[in-house]
Order: C-alpha cells, then structure tokens, then sequence
C-alpha cells in the first residue's frame, strides 16, 4: 500500500502507522469473547479503518480477511480501551489550556475577525443542515464555508 492510499484508508501516513500503538499505549493483542486474536497493529488498524471513513464491516472483509463480526468485536473492543485509557484527556477540563486568560485571547481573536457574539472560544464542528435564506439576521446563519444559510447540529 503506497503513502496516499494509508492516508486515504486511515487518516495517517503508512511512516506514522507504526508509531501509533506505542503514543495510544495499546496492549499487544486483543482476545474478543469469542476467542478471536488479532495483533495490536491489526486492532489499530481495523478501528483507524472504520473511523477515517463511514464504511460496512463487509467492505472491510478483503483488506482485513476477518469475518464481519469479528471486525466489529475488534473495533469495539480497541475503541473502549483507547476510550479507558485517554477519557481523562476529553473528559476533564485542562486548566493550563484552557485558562480563563487562554479562552479571553481566543474569544478576543474570534470577535476581532467579526463574529456576532463576543465571547465565543470555539465552534462546534457538526452536520451542516441548509435552511431556507431568513428575512433578518442572514449573518449569523450564513455559512461561507459550504455558501448556504444554515444550521449546525
């Protein structure tokens, strides 16, 4: 598999992929309660697989030759234990980054680039949903990414 291809199926350079078990503290296999083992590096990538891009169990069936079930079982097994592992790292509020100063020079930032709130320190990245154009306030609902008015959510 040559680099654009990994980038393409995993999200990371093929370079990258074997670094990644030792950065996520994955264990060096995973035994599924059915009895299925598969490699930490197999683990890793079947579940980088299922997340850089919505895909079925079945279209996995010739890259990873594992039935379908067996891939979910591993998939969810490596993502509850990347899960207990660094949940601390999303779960609890970083007090260094994350610094009443840290969020006024963001929110300062955001609102100098014309923002129609003032203390705003981040945006939430989700399903762009198209409305019909408003009377009034057309700014505050006009995306200029997907040049639509619309709802995030």
């Amino acid at each position: 598999m040559n680099d654009s291809e990994c980038v393409a199926k995993f999200r990371f350079r093929k370079r990258d992929l074997p670094l990644l078990p030792e950065v996520l503290q994955i264990q060096d296999s995973f035994t599924c309660y059915q009895r299925p083992v598969a490699s930490e590096m197999e683990a890793l990538s079947i579940l980088l697989r299922r997340l850089a891009y919505l895909c079925r169990y079945n279209d996995m069936l010739p890259r990873f030759g594992r039935p379908a079930p067996v891939l979910s079982m591993v998939s969810n097994q490596v993502l509850d234990y990347v899960y207990d592992v660094h949940s601390h790292r999303i779960t609890q509020w970083n007090r260094e980054i994350l610094s009443p100063q840290a969020l006024q020079l963001c929110s300062d930032a955001i609102a100098a680039h014309g923002a129609a709130l003032n203390n705003c320190f981040g945006f939430v990245d989700r399903t762009v949903r198209p409305i019909c154009r408003p009377g009034e306030h057309q700014q505050a609902v006009y995306n200029g990414h997907k040049r639509v008015h619309a709802l995030k959510f």
